[in-house]
């Protein structure tokens, strides 16, 4: 997949998630949306995948990445978590667009003879594919 669908995909699940969040109130954000977390948590989620993808982005690009280790996701994700749930509702969205901005910069940045299939993943799993794994569940969470 060329880079011109990548971000056609990720602007089209990201158009959805926007709509959500800029409807968000404080009391809607605080709702549970699951056992752990509340609405604004699970967007901060969002946007903290979002900084680690365009961080991975980054370090194919200079030749840095050395992997993924799927067996971290569970402690990254408890790390995010314990990292931002005391932030406000606006942070938690100016992070989210911030997060967004890096991702889809690093795509760009990205020599097309780099975007090998790790980086596809980052991208898509971090972006369009984690959106709409999330959103659903968001925004039953939010009504």
């Amino acid at each position: 997949m060329a880079k011109e669908e990548l971000f056609r995909r990720e602007g089209a699940a990201w158009e959805p998630l926007h709509d959500l969040v800029h409807e968000l109130s404080v009391d809607t954000a605080e709702r549970p949306y699951t056992k752990l977390w509340t609405v604004k948590d699970g967007v901060a989620h969002i946007a903290c995948w979002q900084a680690e993808a365009a961080q991975m982005l980054l370090q194919i690009r200079e030749g840095t990445y050395e992997g993924w280790d799927d067996d971290r996701e569970d402690e990254l994700n408890a790390s995010f978590h314990a990292s931002i749930r005391h932030l406000s509702l606006d942070d938690v969205i100016a992070q989210l667009h911030a997060s967004r901005v890096r991702m889809l910069e690093e795509l760009d940045l990205l020599p097309e003879g780099l975007l090998d299939d790790e980086a596809r993943s980052w991208f898509v799993e971090s972006g369009h594919e984690h959106y709409e794994e999330h959103l659903d569940g968001l925004r039953e969470a939010a009504r």
